[in-house]
């Protein structure tokens, strides 16, 4: 696992970015890391989404008893 949280952040030019990045290691933590990946709008919509079946097992009720 690469993230343990993941944050995005739109900049309009490549200005912007390095405008980003200097707030970032302004504001860097004193413990952990942070890795910063630029990409382009076009890079960005080619991503690929890749996820399992979703799981309809869940039961959402608020019944006192609940027989399965």
């Amino acid at each position: 696992m690469l993230q343990e949280s993941v944050y995005a952040k739109l900049a309009l030019n490549s200005t912007q970015v390095l405008q980003i990045v200097t707030e970032v290691k302004k504001a860097r933590p004193n413990k952990g890391s942070v890795q910063i990946l630029s990409v382009t709008e076009k890079q960005f919509a080619r991503m690929e989404i890749i996820s399992g079946k979703s799981n309809s097992d869940i039961v959402d009720s608020d019944e006192r008893l609940l027989i399965l």
